[in-house]
Parts: structure tokens; C-alpha cells; sequence
């Protein structure tokens, strides 16, 4: 008999076998019939691939159109993640740091896993390596079948036809950085992207990059590519395009030019490894050309860049110039005479002077520090001074006119303020006054003063609790008074001198030398206001935008960003005591004394602040100087002075720029048939500045006004022409003990004297 119970059990197993397989069929009837089409769309999308086609970069072409950033097309080396499962993964990377490594030292296995891992987007491919020859195409593919995920695809990066040329101020472009990545969230940037690392790249990054466009591409089980013509492209938007109002003619005379320049210099000083040079449209702002030296290939820096880059240019040798560094508006130099206009200036406006009043110059000026002039000038006027660089008629006129004065018109030209012109990390220069050093050192040497004062009190309060009896009590009180007063008066000289404005910066001041420093870009558009008459212009590289078809975006033009206040009657004096400088008896006369066109300048010769007798050349200048067109401002470190250094420069383009290079070149073919073939070339009519660049010392007929040989620095002389060397002036000494009031002097006494060179005085407070 059976068991009913069993019975039970097994009908209810019997029932439950049914409900399943019912259930069973009815899903299967739901996926076959209801949710098939579903499926096979889900079957079918895992079959393609969505790839990113990069956006080409905008273009960059000068005025007339010559191309100075393009493009190329490479192969590049792409990874993509959502293809392999994570058991392929490891074994994957592993394979292609092996078939790269002796293409490619430098990746390795860590560094794939790295940049897979560092990839936002795990659907889209992730860059490995960019512009690999065909020898690594060819041995990837060889190898296909060990590399699930990995693509070698057809990618457009940024090229340099013209290498190094106008390098600082085009910039470069490279990967974008996890640092980017984070802040430019939402820009639709990946890792891999290139983007604009300096210069023009960087400024203007949202114009160049474009918009990247998408293909579909079917892929097997291995997530290789199965050629397919039928799929989705959505070709990409090519970037804007970048019009500078940069002359590439004119880039190039200027760039060779440098670079000739600092050849020369450095076989006298073989420090002269540096400079910088642009010049203005003096109408319009707009920058004609632009040139820092030493300079960079940025063909070197897009991705892939080797070691021996990184080092050579990212991380330098500390000894090494940086030539990274865009010195026309990221370094700042002391202007030497070149800021002896503004002197001029200041004193004619506040009616301290007359042209035509003579100050005589007997070779050193008849207050402390008596500072020595070049040469002894006798009685000379303004004009006189200007074409002479007399350091005695300018410390004169600055100190009538006062530190204040000078530095109201030096800001009236933008000497103390970012120009604006349209380039990443422009720096602002350093325009001392007394009101500057006072709010910048005050607080310094009081907060100096107050930690002194409670290390005294401290002192003290332990000695007192340490008295045994009034007596001694009454001793360590009339100690402490007696140190408070030393305390007291050392703070008062300190702050006298550090604190306080001294006279002889005033002197310094007057003939550009003492604190004073600015960039060339600044320094070319104070020349530029005084051309134009009062205007100071907004300096500016891209004059249009265009999209790569050539429709305009935006458009940029002359910017007034200030209106000086110094008198049209001050600006016209000025300008023609500018053009003696050029004429006989002038420092630049040599220069230019067979130039057609009529030039104003002032040379300068200014501290290094690096050793002593060691001087950076400074040259501003504008031509023609009766109806300005362009003006021009530089600097060559160490190159002593401006007429024998930056000068040249100017003169190779000014030349250029008139086409007076060419007049003289054909003038050179003609009198090269002669019978005797025989010329004498003048060395402003050579087209790259023909004559042999001069170097201190030199005492041709041309040179005699400036190249006398001075003689060793000593405290109190200036041993180079048409400047004043700083005077430099050591702490101040400690006390010993609080002078009465009939001794007062003598505190006096302890102030270094103007003119006493030794240490620079930057001492900070103790």
C-alpha cells in the first residue's frame, strides 16, 4: 500500500516541474517572438564601434597668409578598453610593451596600464602613442592576433613649417594633463588630446581646436576592424584660423639678425646667450615681429617628445637660459638711458627746465655720490644732452623735477602695467617711487621692530624674576631702558634708509638705472606713444579669425587704452632730441649715419645685476622719424651697449621694413661689375647689417662718441658710456649706544654715503 503521504509529496513535485517548464516556454516564446528584434539591435551594436575622428587645429598665417601652424597626418597607436575582458587585459599590455620597446624605451607596461586606467570614457580609445613609423605599424600587425583592443588609426597633429621661427610667441601644443583634464571638465577633452600648452596656442585654445567629428566602424570578436563602406561618419569641424598681423619677411630679417648679433657679442662675453626684440606698428599696436632668444623648435614638442627633449627644453640645466622663457614679455631689464625721454619729459612738463638752458657736465655730477659721466660734456642743452646721453644734465633735470614726477609720466606710458597684449604670462614692470617703497618696505621694519621689542620684553622678565633684591632690580630696569633706546634708535636709521626715499635714487632713477626694470614689450610701446603723439596702443598678434573656409569669426583692430597728458609741444621736443642720437655727435650716429630715412632712438646700457662691469645693451627706436610708422625695442643680455648690440638689430630691420635691403642689394650688384669691382658699403645700407658687429672698446671713427675705453669701475665712477652705474649702498651700521641730542649727527654718520659701491642693498631685515 502506498504511502500517502509520499503521494502527496510527489504529485506537488510533479505540479512544480509543470509551472517551470511552463514558465520556461513562456519566456522562450517571448524572446523569440516579442523581444527578438531587441536582441539582435543589442547583438548588432556590439558589433561597431563609435571612433572619435579628431578636429585638424586651426591654422596660423601671418598677414599675408603664409602658413606658420598646420597640420600632417600620422599613425597613431590607440587602445580600446570596452574590447577586452579583464583576463586579456594584463596579457595584452604586456604583448604591446614588449613589441614596442625597442621602438620606444620609455613605454612599458606600467605606462599602458597607467593611460588605460587615467581613461574617462572606456567606450572611446585611449592614445598610446602618436606619429609611430610605418616599421611599428607593420610589426603591430604582424603580431594582430596578441593584441585584442589595439588600433592603429590615421590621426591629423599639429606641425611647424617654419621650425623655431616666431616660436615664443606661437607656442606649442601637447597631451592634455590630469591637472587640465579636471579644470576643463565639460569641454569634451580626452585623455590623449593635444591642446595648447603656450603662446598663441594656449591664448586663443578655444578658436584653434576645432570640433572632432565620429565613425562607425564593425569590429569581430577580437575587436579587430572589419571594412565595411556603409557605416555612419560624421566628418569633423577643422578648427578656426588665426590672421596675425606678425610679417613673416620681417620676422625672419629680425630673428637672423638676433641671432648674428649674439654671435658677435659672445666672443667677447660668452655669457651673451640672450635677447629679446619686437617692433609695433606705432598707428595701430599691431606687433610686426617678435623674437626671444635662446629660441625653441615646437615641431619637438608634440607628442611623442624623447628624453633628450624634456631635458633640453621642459627641465634645462639650472645654468642654462630657459628658452622657453618669452623674454619680450616675461622678463624684466633695467632700462639704462633709454628712460632718460621720461626724465625729459617730467621736467619739461613740471617747468624745472628749458631746452635751451645749458647745465654743464664736467664729468661728474657736484652732488654725493658725484657721479662720473661717460666723458666730460661741458655746458650742453637738452638736445645736446639726449644725442650725448649726458648722465650730469639728466641726473640735473630728474632731480629738479623729483622721484615723484617721474614716475606720474612713466605710468602715463604704461611702464608700470601689463600692456595687454594678447599672449599667456606677460609679467608687469617694476616702477620705483617713494611712495612704492615706502607702502612695500613699512610694514616690513615694523613688524621687525615689534618682534625685537617683545624678544627684549621677554628677556627681561626673566631676569627681573630672577633679581634677589631692589638693588639689582633698578640695574636690570636701566639695562632694558638703555637697550630699548639703542633698540629704538638702530629702527630709526633702518627705517630711514630702508623705508624712506634716499636722493641718490633719484640720481639712479633719472638716467634708468637703480630698481627701475621693464619688459621690451613695455618698452616698445612707451617709444610707440611718443611716435604717435600721445596714444598708447594695445600691442596685439591676431588682427582677424577666420573659419576654415575663410569667413570671418572675429575681428580685432587698434585699441587706444590711454591718452597721455604730457603737452603735444613736450612730445615734439622730445622726439627731436630722440633724433639726435642718430645725427653727428650723436651715440647712434655711427649707426645710422648713412640711413636715408631720418631715425629717433636712444640708446641704452644697463646693470645685469650679475657681476660687475657686465652690461645688457637696450636700444629703442622708431622710424621715419617725421611721419612714424613702427617702432622698436630690445635688449641682448650682456651686450654692453645698445648701439653696439640691440641697435643693429633695429637698424637690419628698419631696413627690411622700408625695403631699403633690397635698394642695397641691387646697388651691390651694379658696382660689383665695375672694372675694379670695388665698393664701400655702409653699414646701414647693408640688408642684414653687414658691418662687422662692434664690441666694447672698439674706437672707430664711427664708434669714437661711445666706445672710449673706460677705465676699471671704481666706488664712485660710471666706466660706461651715456649711463650711470647704481650706486649701491651697504645696511646701515648698529648703534652701539643711544647719541644725545649734540650727537645726533652721528647717527646721521652711520648711513652709508651715496655713492659708496659695494653690495647691492637688498638686504632683507634681520
Amino acid at each position: 500500500m502506498v504511502n500517502r503521504h509520499l503521494q502527496g509529496k510527489f504529485k506537488f513535485f510533479q505540479w512544480l516541474l509543470i509551472v517551470v517548464f511552463l514558465v520556461l516556454e513562456v519566456r522562450l516564446a517571448t524572446l523569440q517572438l516579442l523581444e527578438a528584434p531587441v536582441y539582435k539591435t543589442k547583438a548588432e551594436l556590439n558589433q561597431f564601434r563609435f571612433l572619435p575622428i579628431k578636429a585638424p587645429r586651426g591654422e596660423i598665417v601671418d598677414c599675408k597668409g603664409r602658413v606658420l601652424a598646420g597640420n600632417k597626418i600620422v599613425n597613431t597607436i590607440s587602445f580600446f578598453r570596452q574590447d577586452v575582458d579583464d583576463q586579456e587585459l594584463e596579457e595584452t599590455i604586456q604583448n604591446l610593451a614588449t613589441l614596442l620597446r625597442d621602438f620606444y624605451p620609455e613605454i612599458d607596461a606600467d605606462y599602458i596600464r597607467e593611460r588605460i586606467e587615467h581613461q574617462p570614457r572606456p567606450y572611446e580609445p585611449v592614445v598610446i602613442k602618436r606619429d609611430v613609423p610605418i616599421e611599428v605599424v607593420s610589426r603591430l600587425e604582424e603580431h594582430r592576433s596578441e593584441l585584442p583592443g589595439v588600433m592603429i588609426r590615421k590621426e591629423i597633429v599639429r606641425t611647424y613649417p617654419e621650425g623655431s621661427l616666431a616660436s615664443h610667441l606661437l607656442g606649442y601644443v601637447g597631451e592634455i594633463s590630469t591637472e587640465e583634464l579636471e579644470k576643463l571638465q565639460g569641454e569634451n577633452y580626452r585623455i590623449g588630446d593635444l591642446i595648447g600648452k603656450s603662446g598663441l596656442e594656449a591664448r586663443y585654445e578655444s578658436y584653434l581646436r576645432g570640433q572632432d567629428g565620429f565613425q562607425q566602424v564593425e569590429v569581430d570578436a577580437r575587436g579587430r576592424p572589419i571594412p565595411r563602406e556603409d557605416l555612419v561618419t560624421v566628418p569633423p569641424k577643422q578648427g578656426d584660423r588665426l590672421v596675425l598681423t606678425l610679417d613673416y619677411e620681417l620676422q625672419k630679417t629680425l630673428e637672423e639678425s638676433l641671432d648674428k648679433v649674439l654671435k658677435e657679442v659672445q666672443k667677447e662675453n660668452p655669457k651673451a646667450k640672450a635677447g629679446a626684440a619686437v617692433v609695433l606698428d606705432v598707428r595701430t599696436g599691431a606687433v610686426l615681429a617678435m623674437a626671444s632668444r635662446p629660441a625653441f623648435d615646437p615641431n619637438e614638442l608634440v607628442p611623442p617628445r624623447s628624453a633628450s627633449v624634456i631635458a633640453k627644453y621642459i627641465n634645462p640645466p639650472p645654468e642654462a637660459e630657459s628658452p622657453m622663457l618669452n623674454r619680450v614679455i616675461s622678463s624684466r631689464y633695467p632700462p639704462g638711458s633709454t628712460f632718460k625721454p621720461i626724465t625729459g619729459m617730467a621736467a619739461l612738463e613740471a617747468g624745472v627746465i628749458d631746452v635751451t638752458e645749458k647745465i654743464t657736465c664736467k664729468g661728474a655730477y657736484w652732488l654725493k655720490p658725484h657721479t662720473k659721466c661717460w666723458k666730460a660734456h661741458g655746458s650742453v642743452n637738452f638736445f645736446q644732452a639726449m644725442a650725448g646721453s649726458c648722465n650730469v644734465y639728466f641726473i640735473e633735470a630728474g632731480r629738479r623735477a623729483g622721484a615723484e614726477e617721474m614716475a606720474r609720466v612713466a605710468q602715463e606710458f604704461g611702464l608700470d602695467e601689463l600692456t595687454g597684449i594678447d599672449l599667456p604670462g606677460e609679467v608687469k614692470g617694476i616702477l620705483s617711487s617713494p611712495a612704492r617703497k615706502k607702502a612695500e618696505n613699512a610694514p616690513k621694519w615694523e613688524k621687525w621692530y615689534a618682534e625685537k621689542r617683545r624678544e627684549l620684553e621677554k628677556k627681561y622678565e626673566a631676569l627681573l624674576a630672577e633679581a634677589e633684591s631692589t638693588e639689582e632690580e633698578q640695574r636690570i630696569l636701566a639695562r632694558k631702558r638703555d637697550e630699548e633706546r639703542q633698540l629704538r634708535a638702530l629702527y630709526e636709521v633702518k627705517y630711514n634708509f630702508y623705508v624712506n626715499w634716499q636722493p641718490f635714487e633719484t640720481y639712479n632713477m633719472a638716467i634708468g638705472q637703480g630698481s627701475n626694470e621693464f619688459t621690451p614689450i613695455e618698452l616698445v610701446t612707451y617709444v610707440a606713444t611718443i611716435a604717435n603723439g600721445g596714444k598708447r596702443m594695445r600691442p596685439y598678434l591676431v588682427q582677424r579669425i577666420e573659419d576654415s573656409k575663410g569667413n570671418p569669426v572675429v575681428s580685432f583692430g587698434p585699441e587706444v587704452v590711454h591718452q597721455v597728458s604730457v603737452s603735444p609741444k613736450t612730445l615734439e621736443l622730445v622726439k627731436e632730441a630722440m633724433v639726435e642720437v642718430t645725427a653727428p655727435g650723436g651715440t647712434a650716429y655711427w649707426l645710422f649715419k648713412d640711413f636715408p630715412l631720418k631715425v629717433a632712438a636712444k640708446t641704452g646700457t644697463a646693470e645685469s645685476g650679475r657681476g660687475k662691469g657686465e652690461y645688457h645693451g637696450v636700444f629703442v627706436a622708431f622710424a621715419p622719424a617725421d611721419h612714424p610708422e613702427i617702432a622698436f625695442a630690445g635688449v641682448i643680455e650682456y651686450g654692453y651697449h645698445g648701439s653696439e648690440s640691440a641697435g643693429i638689430v633695429a637698424r637690419d630691420v628698419f631696413a627690411k621694413y622700408f625695403g631699403l635691403d633690397q635698394e642695397a642689394e641691387k646697388q651691390e650688384s651694379t658696382e660689383s661689375s665695375t672694372p675694379s669691382g670695388q665698393q664701400q658699403v655702409s653699414p646701414a645700407s647693408t640688408p642684414s647689417g653687414g658691418q662687422q658687429v662692434s664690441t666694447p672698446g672698439t674706437t672707430s671713427a664711427d664708434q669714437e662718441r661711445e666706445a672710449q675705453a673706460p677705465e676699471s669701475p671704481s666706488s664712485t665712477q660710471f666706466s660706461e658710456p651715456g649711463d650711470l652705474q647704481e650706486v649701491v649702498v651697504p645696511a646701515p651700521e648698529i648703534p652701539r649706544q643711544l647719541p644725545s641730542e649734540e650727537e645726533s649727527g652721528q647717527v646721521e654718520a652711520n648711513l652709508p654715503q651715496e655713492g659708496e659701491l659695494q653690495e647691492r642693498d637688498a638686504q632683507p631685515p634681520p
